[in-house]
């Protein structure tokens, strides 16, 4: 008898193999992240887990389990978002604060009159990390490793090495 009906987890050795296989090379660092959307286009919110394989900078989404979305029949059809740049096309990586950055998104204030969120900032509120590409395109992500994320790719640091699990 099951009582349940849930899926196996997959194995996250397994995963990141694959994933190593995939990209071309040995997944370094990586976070949980949010992708909040890109300035001046609309709010995404998707949560992922974005990653560093040699010089590429990967985020990819992950489908929720929305329980009551379930039951009433409202779910929609998940459609997986995956997006790369390299540290060479980053023109720019730095903290900001969360309104400044919704209101960015949303189309309230151009990425220019954006300013780095201040110490006390950081300690009142949730920075937002801005990546600001030489194409134009500006990126913002909510992650649990912001400040490490941002001297890395500001440095052009080595990857740090994935955490064992």
């Amino acid at each position: 008898m099951q009582l349940f009906n849930r899926k196996q987890e997959e194995d996250p050795d397994e995963f990141w193999q694959r994933t190593a296989e995939k990209r071309g090379g040995q997944v370094g660092f990586l976070t949980f992240a949010t992708l909040l959307g890109r300035a001046a286009d609309r709010l995404m919110d998707l949560p992922g887990l974005l990653y560093v394989v040699g010089d590429t900078i990967w985020f990819e989404d992950f489908e929720r389990d929305n329980w009551l979305a379930r039951i009433m029949g409202g779910r929609k059809k998940f459609e997986k978002t995956e997006l790369s740049f390299g540290r060479a096309e980053i023109r720019e990586s730095r903290l900001v604060s969360r309104s400044s950055a919704m209101r960015c998104v949303a189309g309230g204030i151009q990425v220019d009159q954006l300013h780095a969120v201040s110490a006390l900032g950081r300690v009142l509120s949730t920075p937002i990390v801005q990546v600001t590409l030489h194409n134009g395109t500006t990126l913002f992500f909510d992650m649990i490793r912001r400040a490490e994320f941002v001297s890395q790719v500001a440095q052009g640091a080595a990857a740090a090495p994935r955490p064992a699990t």
